[in-house]
């Protein structure tokens, strides 16, 4: 999704970047990940990245940088967060 200079951007983006992540920690379901433009308060906006699973809808999001939010999703209790 492309902006246009001056124009708002507001709603869903894909990420277009070849992501692997582990199926759900809960439930064992295929997950996701979606961008999000949130508009903030003084008229420019954030990249918000949303991770979680298409089974049991459990969900996180993270601001800016979805390589953080899918090394989160990744990590399991006893691995090394690397």
């Amino acid at each position: 999704m492309a902006g246009i200079k001056g124009e708002k951007m507001n709603g869903l983006f894909e990420v277009r970047e070849k992501v692997d992540l582990k199926p759900c920690p809960f439930c064992g379901g295929k997950a996701y990940i979606t961008g999000m433009f949130i508009p903030t308060a003084d008229g420019d906006e954030i990249n918000t990245y949303l991770v979680g699973c298409e089974e049991c809808d459990v969900s996180f999001t993270q601001d800016w940088y979805y390589k953080d939010i899918v090394r989160k999703w990744n990590t399991r209790k006893g691995e090394k967060d690397e």
